[in-house]
């Protein structure tokens, strides 16, 4: 019988069960929003009392997750004696359900997995397995946003999860690594493999490794090559197979050594780079006779030993504490219900291909795993979306701080105006003031000048490019794009040094590079190039408009410098855009820009996302929907959004206000706490103009 209520929440109807637990769609009264309540059936508690330990532990292993790739957990306890734990009710359904839609593009794949990615490395970082990494465990938000779910079968790969017996072999058949099949130890890579398998069948809409039953899929993931991805699919880019043999190499030790690792070669494939992918272990030939790499493992494997396991368990189990994509609507049930008849299954019995995509929980070979290596304790910053600091200019003055607002200095104390900052490495903060390019050292305040224009009419950008080779300087309405030596460049002082340099842009009239440019950013490759600058507007050409430019510059000419998109111009409507001023502008320097307008104290106004690859642009407003904003900044992983709020509904009593927040959870109705700077920033017409500082 369905509960009337857990807890608080009230229970609206059942959205799936599985072998070891229950999903109710419930309503929490305190917050006013529609959760996941997942319980411990009761008889089971009765029947085993290891299934109560597995269950807490389940919710402090995801309680202990807080990153914004993985479902949040809002609640755990107990209602009766029953435990129970409730999270995010998502309901945008799951990537195996937008799979069987259609195939996806490379580049729609890779945006889904840099944005789970993270969220397993940072579970592989505290010692922590997914173990069943699935399409139907990615779940999406109501904004198309992904989010691994189910790490209720996750084991801690050190020493606590050997408190807890007989948790044997457990996984999908369907996405199980080698030395998870065959009952090894198992790290995080083999979380790297199955987001492998993943990418193979975003792009080609199947799996690797088809068969009719689950045994045949395990013993194909140990036994049989890597099937080329370019048959599968031929219109791929030839680069994908050397992601994929790498990503679901037999041996883990061949394997990226993370999401961000995979990822980076997902960008070269995507450039065009192949010079950039990592090096693949070929197979061994021997007679034309293709050859597996041997898998390292502790013990022989026993086909069989996985065979029997797969078949019996997988048939009557349907899982290890699985969440499995139930937590969408409408209700999927992946598992089997708990009460069912079924034939006893004999040599002959054949279960369907469907179930080899059923997690399966096997009993393991009784063995003692090596304790953990000892491990030093470090002392770090707090880091969020892979920054710990920020710099920001608040009174005339240059500031810094830890990412949750601890640890508040000044760094500068001269009252000149200060913008464009940028970290050029982990101690040295770049910024303008006036006509002078100055920097400073985070960590002892030390100040300095890197160099000075005197005589130029306007110094507005000197932007380094990632790999700190090139600078963009724009100088008296021109464009230069020059090496950069921090040395050479302090005995460069005007327009005539500057050309003396072996250029790779320099001003020409009648092209781009004589462009009135603003604000000049870098791709996250260096090969593009996005300036912000007063020109004709698109949509009126008796009007002059700020707009933004994305341009390929590697050709090094000015005549031949191509421009690959230009918006706001016709591409979407922007509110607050009647004066055609673009104050402020970030990049995340692969898809997605930042910007607001121009609606009240010299520059704050309505917040913008655009993305270029798709040519869509969306207004986001993350405070309750309300203006104004400005000086928006991707963090250095894209993931988090640090920007400045005045809240207009407050007239000119609004503060200015910091925030940095998971830009996945915009518009979700979470509600965003700003960092702490209570009556910080004393002229609410001034720009805090912020820079991230990445962590080590």
């Amino acid at each position: 019988m369905q509960p009337e209520k857990i807890g608080r929440y009230e229970i609206k109807s059942e959205l799936g069960r599985g072998g070891m637990a229950t999903v109710y769609l419930g309503y929490d009264p305190r917050f006013e929003r529609e959760v996941a309540v997942k319980v411990l059936p009761p008889e089971l508690l009765h029947a085993d009392p290891q299934f109560r330990l597995r269950f807490e532990r389940e919710a402090k292993i995801i309680a202990s997750l807080e990153h914004h790739s993985i479902v949040p957990v809002y609640d755990v306890g107990a209602d009766d004696d029953q435990p129970y734990f409730v999270m995010r009710y998502m309901t945008g359904g799951s990537l195996s359900e937008r799979i069987k839609a259609g195939i996806l593009s490379v580049e729609e794949a890779t945006r889904i997995i840099e944005r789970v990615g993270p969220g397993l490395d940072e579970a592989h970082s505290k010692g922590i397995v997914h173990r069943d990494i699935k399409p139907s465990n990615i779940l999406f938000d109501s904004k198309g946003t992904p989010y691994i779910s189910d790490f209720g079968i996750a084991k801690l790969s050190q020493a606590q999860a050997g408190n807890v017996t007989g948790s044997g072999i457990i996984g999908t058949p369907a996405y199980m690594a080698p030395e998870q099949a065959q009952g090894d130890s198992i790290d995080g890579r083999a979380d790297i493999y199955a987001l492998g398998i993943i990418l193979f069948e975003m792009v080609t809409g199947r799996q690797p490794y088809e068969a009719d039953t689950p045994m045949a899929v395990a013993i194909k993931h140990i036994t049989d090559p890597i099937p080329l991805i370019l048959i599968a699919n031929p219109k791929l880019p030839p680069g994908m197979d050397m992601v994929i043999r790498k990503a679901m190499a037999k041996d883990r030790d061949d394997r990226f050594s993370s999401s961000k690792e995979m990822l980076d070669a997902l960008y070269a494939v995507m450039r065009g780079d192949t010079t950039k992918l990592p090096p693949v272990v070929a197979p061994k030939t021997i007679q034309g006779t293709l050859i597996q790499k041997p898998v390292v493992a502790k013990k022989s494997f026993n086909a069989m030993a996985v065979v029997i396991p797969v078949v019996a368990v997988a048939a009557i189990a349907g899982g290890f504490f699985l969440f499995n994509g139930i937590n969408n609507r409408p209700p999927v049930t992946e598992a089997p219900a708990s009460t069912f008849t079924s034939a006893p299954i004999t040599e002959t019995s054949e279960p369907t291909a469907e179930e080899a995509t059923q997690a399966v929980t096997l009993p393991a070979e009784t063995a003692t795993e090596a304790p953990p290596a000892a491990t030093e304790t470090v002392v770090s910053l707090p880091s969020f979306g892979g920054a710990d600091r920020i710099a920001f200019v608040a009174n005339n003055e240059i500031w810094v701080m830890n990412i949750d607002g601890s640890d508040l200095e000044q760094l500068t104390n001269d009252g000149g105006t200060k913008n464009d900052l940028q970290f050029l490495d982990d101690e040295t903060l770049l910024f303008i003031s006036g006509k002078t390019i100055k920097y400073v050292n985070i960590n002892t305040g030390a100040e300095d000048i890197l160099t000075s224009f005197p005589t130029a009419s306007s110094l507005n950008a000197f932007r380094v490019s990632h790999d700190g080779k090139q600078v963009m300087i724009t100088l008296n309405n021109e464009v230069f794009v020059v090496p950069f030596d921090f040395e050479q460049m302090k005995d460069v002082h005007k327009k005539s040094e500057l050309l003396a340099l072996e250029f790779c842009i320099q001003p020409e009239g009648g092209t781009r590079a004589a462009s009135p440019v603003r604000e000049a950013l870098w791709s996250a490759d260096d090969k593009l190039v996005a300036w912000l600058f007063r020109g004709v507007d698109a949509g009126n050409a008796s009007l002059q408009a700020e707009q933004v430019s994305i341009l390929d510059i590697t050709a090094c000419t000015p005549a031949a410098i191509d421009q690959l998109d230009n918006f706001p111009a016709l591409r979407f409507p922007v509110e607050g855009y009647q004066n055609r001023n673009m104050p402020d502008l970030d990049w995340d320097g692969n898809d997605l820009f930042v910007f607001n307008t121009d609606r009240r104290n010299n520059g704050w106004g309505e917040l913008y996302v655009y993305d270029w690859t798709l040519h869509k642009g969306y207004h986001i407003n993350p405070i309750d929907g309300a203006c104004c904003y400005r000086d928006a900044r991707w963090s250095p992983d894209g993931l988090y959004l640090l920007f400045a709020f005045q809240d207009l509904r407050l007239g000119s009593e609004a503060p200015t206000l910091l925030y940095y927040v998971p830009y996945g959870e915009i518009g979700t109705g979470t509600g965003f706490t700003p960092l702490p700077l209570d009556n910080f920033f004393k002229n609410p017409k001034e720009a805090p103009q912020p820079a991230l500082h990445a962590s080590p």
